[in-house]
């Protein structure tokens, strides 16, 4: 069973609905010489210009390590490294999620394998790591669901 998918899948509509369910921006309509941005990453594109569906399954399968997400710990202990125990301990424990940053991410992970990742999926670092900041906290949340780290089978 690919758990990271099936949590991955749960991430994904529960920012679908929000998202329907915010008022949209009012956008304007391209002049004759702008282009309209276009989707990157491969297949449909998500809201926004984000990474497909499958794209994102690949980028958190690349680095949670398959879909029984047998990195965690190792990313885990990435984060606190990096100064971010409060966070990631706000992600593992039950109740609410401390939000990390762009920058945060990119501190983490460190700009080569960022680049790698984004590379591999053709999309922009920076668009990934805006990706990772704000699915990475819910992902962990999802595979700690009883507020502890466990051995996933």
């Amino acid at each position: 069973m690919d758990i990271l998918g099936e949590i991955l899948k749960q991430v994904l509509e529960g920012a679908a609905q929000q998202q329907q369910q915010a008022p949209a921006p009012q956008q304007r309509a391209p002049q004759p010489q702008q282009r309209a941005p276009q989707p990157q990453g491969g297949g449909q594109g998500g809201p926004q210009g984000m990474p497909s569906a499958n794209d994102l399954q690949d980028i958190f399968t690349q680095i949670f390590g398959g879909g029984q997400a047998q990195k965690l710990p190792e990313v885990v202990k990435q984060f606190e490294e990096k100064g971010l125990r409060d966070e990631v301990d706000s992600w593992v424990r039950t109740g609410p999620n401390k939000p990390v940053d762009r920058k945060q991410i990119e501190d983490v992970f460190g700009r080569r394998e960022l680049d790698e990742i984004a590379g591999r999926n053709k999309i922009d670092r920076d668009q990934l790591a805006e990706v990772l900041s704000r699915y990475i906290p819910k992902i962990i949340d999802e595979l700690t669901p009883s507020g502890q780290m466990q051995a996933r089978r």
